[in-house]
């Protein structure tokens, strides 16, 4: 299936990447359509499952427009909804917006909870391994997805990494993508308070309801 850019997205998006051009510069892809990925080095980081991820959720697309406008002022997002109902796929649809808006300078870092908390531990036998630089990897990233909050098993150490990251996040005004399976009442006994509480602050929350695709797709 063939999904395009809204004509009036597609509009203020040209404008805002392509700030000053002149009209009728090629400057935009003279298709609108999402299956053609524009951006190489987007399709190349991002896992084959979601290559082609496209959403037709008005609350992303409002969001990637604030995000190529001024991403200090641009809020987070926070996809909530129970197992299967395409948060991951959401969120990988909305870095793609980002990717085909031609802006190279809107740079981007994804990965998973239980993949943010492993890159922080100690290994054994690698006295190389930099903890500290990873984490800032994560924290300074202009823009960061961090997929499947509170899937893990939560202990002080992920509490207290967890606090780290998101209050660095909040505190400098980066935009970032949240995804949990966690309802929205529950947040402060799954991920402590202080998370809970900067979390949302700085986010937009987009529901995402229905049954579960992956089984669906299996029978």
């Amino acid at each position: 299936m063939t999904t395009r850019f809204p004509d009036a997205w597609l509009d203020t998006v040209r404008a805002i990447s392509d700030p000053g051009a002149e009209e009728g510069a090629p400057t935009w892809p003279q298709t609108a359509r999402w299956q053609q990925v524009q951006n190489r080095e987007h399709a190349r980081r991002v896992p084959p499952r979601y290559t082609d991820a496209a959403t037709d959720l008005d609350e992303i697309y409002r969001w990637a427009l604030a995000v190529l406008g001024d991403p200090r002022t641009a809020p987070s997002l926070l996809l909530v909804g129970p197992t299967g109902t395409g948060k991951t796929h959401t969120a990988y649809a909305a870095l793609r917006l980002l990717s085909e808006s031609r802006r190279s300078t809107v740079a981007w870092r994804a990965a998973s909870t239980a993949v943010f908390f492993g890159d922080q531990r100690p290994r054994p036998g690698q006295s190389g391994h930099d903890s500290e630089g990873a984490f800032e990897r994560y924290a300074k990233a202009p823009v960061l997805l961090l997929d499947d909050l509170g899937a893990t098993k939560n202990t002080e150490w992920t509490e207290e990494a967890l606090y780290r990251l998101v209050d660095h996040r909040y505190t400098h005004c980066l935009p970032s993508i949240f995804t949990t399976n966690v309802p929205p009442a529950g947040l402060g006994e799954r991920l402590g308070e202080r998370i809970a509480s900067r979390l949302t602050e700085m986010c937009r929350q987009v529901a995402l309801i229905g049954d579960d695709r992956r089984k669906a797709g299996a029978r």
